[in-house]
């Protein structure tokens, strides 16, 4: 400040500076520092000190996982989208996405993620599983993740695990399965198994889908609804998904609790058959029940990429084991030369024969980014139900589109 007058231009302090208490001017913090003095020497004020800090942090950390609760949070930036995306603008858009169902499909969904997959498990309960409507769709989802790695560097990563299940409760960590690619088909095993775990007299589906795919369920169950009106899940063994062709077999020769990454259950050649390629797939209630009641399991211990396979295999061996036409016979992966005939035995006692939907309009990956050459990517239109290779942020900006937010908020 400027000096008072009167003192030759010299600097003189006055009762309200900080320099004046050296200066012997009254210290009015005095009384105030005495009561802080006496209060921090009371037996009790360390421990509440503590617990105030702690409840204090756990607020700060539900605050951070509990984004998703009861409303959609929007991309943090634009989307730049490549062109020919879309194709909403060639074509109206169909009377049926927009009717109600009289009755809600029930359906229990397993998402395949991985450990650290923080952002992309976020990102779907963001953008995908908050505001689904209840008329239409009856959901219970999980996500599935193995076990961490015992040298995995980041030492926060099973509290960051635990603080997301505190927060959302929706994550199943597989213990006894190392999370790596080589066990994924066990991770998908386990996953059905979960979605199986009510009686199948009380939902319609099990639906399994890759932590990459967005799926608009409300038009999935309407799309379901009125493609197939005629079709009872509980009652028909039924796969749906985008089909692709193999003709490699299995049978269960690994046991549960193998601690090799790289074994495998031996594989053997047959009839063609189609099996879900990528994306994700619909088991009805009624098939999966049928293949979980086999005894011994189904094999399921498939090294990756084969765990998609993996799946078409069990559907068409439950019907191909029962033809004495079918050939089956050894394969050179596995069996020296000569190559010989197989018997395999059947999963059950008797035959099923299952409906196998190709769903090509509605399962696709995002446009150009069919990595594996299959021809299955395509714009996304308004029968586009599973989009396959989507980033977390490209969700987020999708679903806040004007063409399909309201399916969310109906």
């Amino acid at each position: 400040m400027y000096p008072p007058t009167g003192h030759s231009g010299g600097y003189v302090a006055l009762p309200s500076d900080p320099e004046g208490a050296a200066a012997g001017t009254h210290d009015y913090h005095a009384p105030l520092r005495k009561r802080l003095s006496e209060l921090t020497r009371r037996p009790y004020f360390r421990p509440v000190s503590v617990v105030v800090t702690v409840l204090f942090f756990m607020f700060l950390v539900k605050t951070h996982y509990s984004r998703n609760t009861d409303e959609f949070h929007p991309p943090g930036h634009a989307i730049i989208w490549p062109n020919d995306t879309f194709s909403f603008a060639l074509q109206p858009k169909p009377s049926h996405l927009d009717t109600p169902l009289e009755q809600p499909v029930v359906v229990r969904l397993a998402i395949i993620s991985r450990v650290d997959g923080f952002e992309r498990r976020q990102a779907l309960r963001d953008a995908m599983l908050v505001g689904v409507p209840a008329r239409d769709i009856q959901l219970d989802y999980k996500f599935f993740v193995g076990k961490i790695h015992e040298n995995n560097p980041e030492g926060s990563m099973k509290e960051k695990l635990e603080e997301e299940n505190s927060a959302h409760n929706d994550v199943i960590i597989l213990n006894d399965l190392p999370d790596v690619p080589e066990r994924i088909s066990e991770k998908r095993f386990a996953a059905l198994k979960w979605t199986n775990s009510v009686p199948q007299s009380e939902y319609d589906y099990s639906m399994t889908l890759d932590s990459d795919t967005f799926c608009r369920l409300r038009t999935l169950v309407r799309r379901l609804r009125h493609d197939y009106p005629e079709m009872k899940p509980r009652e028909e063994p039924v796969l749906l998904g985008r089909m692709a062709s193999h003709k490699v077999y299995f049978e269960n020769t690994i046991a549960d609790g193998n601690t090799n990454d790289a074994d495998e259950d031996f594989s053997f050649s047959g009839p063609w058959f189609s099996y879900p390629a990528g994306i994700g797939y619909i088991l009805s209630s009624n098939l999966l029940n049928t293949i979980l009641s086999a005894g011994p399991a189904v094999p399921h211990h498939i090294n990756y990429p084969s765990d998609d396979v993996m799946i078409g295999s069990w559907v068409a061996g439950l019907k191909n084991m029962h033809d004495p036409e079918a050939l089956f016979e050894t394969s050179p992966a596995n069996t020296p030369p000569p190559q010989h005939r197989l018997y395999p035995t059947p999963y059950l006692p008797y035959a099923v024969n299952s409906k196998i939907l190709d769903d090509v309009t509605g399962w696709h990956d995002f446009p150009a980014r069919d990595k594996g050459g299959a021809g299955h990517d395509s714009q996304i239109g308004w029968e586009s139900t599973c989009i396959h290779r989507m980033s977390p942020e490209e969700m987020r900006a999708f679903r806040a589109m004007d063409e399909v937010k309201e399916e969310w908020n109906g």
